[in-house]
Formats: structure tokens, C-alpha cells, sequence
């Protein structure tokens, strides 16, 4: 239900034009409501289990913003529109920091579900095809807004194909380290999101060098 009423508030608060208002703008909007709708469901109704989740890649959101700014001013593979709204560092939208939670919060309450009802390997599974289907639909879809755009040569849409396998482990990762780092003190889950993110920025790297230096000669 909670994610019903977040998708409807999306819909609306990016569909209906309002003249004074930016698109960063409306996505900060939308990252706020989303974190305090999730804030207001685990304190109103106990759920520590999505407390734990939510703390984690609230952690490994803000994290993010490193390899979004290194993909953007080292790479020059992604580029975020300047609509006069505050960047991080002149280059990264301030609601950058708190977007990722979004879809990190999906596959990993859905991974741990599925690991809970069937088994681990099941929750692989469904956290793979998740992760490849949130991460593409985003990909192709958020630069109609205009949210960011990819500036590399191997493209389907908006969708650059160097990052589909990073995308891909980051959202495994995301599953493995939560498991390593969820029943431990504070600083252990910031050293599993910094792990994660670390090892996006890896995987971003070497697949940017591999498919646009390498294959397509940029």
C-alpha cells in the first residue's frame, strides 16, 4: 500500500506542470515523502525489519553520490541537467544523496522476503532480475524528465550498456553485505555500504574502460 500511494504521489507531482518549480525540486519533494513514508511506517507499526533495511541503504544512498560525481566529472559518462537547483560539488542534484534509497529499499525488502519464504537462492534470483529491471526502466525513462543523461557512444536509449553489469552486482552486493552487516553495530553496516560502493565504482570503471575504450574506441 505504502508504495501504491508513493507511486500515485510520484505520478502526480511529476506529471501535473508547475511553472516555478524545477524538476530537482520535485525530486527532492519525492525522495523526502519517500524516506518519511517508510520513517512513519516502521515507527507507527514496529516493523525493525524494515528500520534495518532502511538505515543500511540510507547510508549507501549518500554514499553514492561519489561514484555519480565520478561517473559525471572524471568519466564524463553521465551528465545532470542544471536547472538552478543546489548541486553537490556543481555537478551532482542535492536529491541525489537520498534517490537511491528507492530502489535499494525495493530489491532488498523483496530479496530478504524471498529469502524468509523460499530460500537464498531464490532471493539471487529475484534480486538479479530486480535489480536489471529498476535499474534499465530508470535508465531509459528519468531522462525524459530531465533527471540525468548518459554521454558515452554504446547506448539503447538512454541506457549505457557499461553499466548494465555493475548495475546488476551492485544490486547483489546491496543483498550480500545487508546480510553480513544487519544485526551488527552502526559503524559495521557503514563499512558494508562503503564496501558496496566502492565495488560499484570498481565495476563502473572497468566496464566503461572495457566497453567504450576498448570495443568502441572513444
Amino acid at each position: 500500500m505504502l508504495h501504491i500511494i508513493f507511486a500515485i504521489l510520484a505520478a502526480t507531482t511529476l506529471l501535473v506542470p508547475i511553472p516555478t518549480a524545477t524538476t530537482s525540486g520535485k525530486m527532492l519533494l519525492l525522495v523526502l515523502i519517500y524516506n518519511g513514508l517508510i520513517i512513519v511506517e516502521f515507527i507507527n507499526k514496529g516493523y525493525d525489519d524494515w528500520k534495518g533495511i532502511w538505515v543500511f541503504v540510507f547510508i549507501l544512498s549518500i554514499l553514492m553520490v561519489f561514484p555519480d560525481w565520478y561517473l559525471a566529472e572524471t568519466l564524463g559518462a553521465l551528465r545532470f541537467p542544471d536547472d538552478g537547483f543546489p548541486m553537490i560539488g556543481g555537478a551532482i542534484p542535492i536529491y541525489m544523496a537520498g534517490l537511491w534509497v528507492i530502489p535499494f529499499f525495493i530489491i532488498l525488502f523483496i530479496g530478504e522476503e524471498m529469502r524468509r519464504r523460499k530460500s537464498v537462492g531464490h532471493a539471487y534470483i529475484i534480486v538479479s532480475i530486480l535489480s536489471v529491471l529498476i535499474f534499465t526502466i530508470a535508465e531509459l525513462t528519468l531522462v525524459y524528465l530531465p533527471s540525468w543523461t548518459a554521454t558515452v557512444t554504446g547506448m539503447i536509449g538512454n541506457l549505457a550498456w557499461y553499466i548494465i553489469i555493475p548495475e546488476l552486482v551492485l544490486g547483489l552486493s546491496i543483498f550480500i553485505f545487508y546480510d553480513f552487516a544487519k544485526d551488527r553495530k552502526i559503524w559495521q553496516r557503514i563499512v558494508g555500504a562503503l564496501t558496496v560502493m566502492i565495488l560499484y565504482i570498481g565495476n563502473a570503471s572497468f566496464f566503461f574502460f572495457l566497453i567504450e575504450t576498448l570495443l568502441l574506441g572513444v
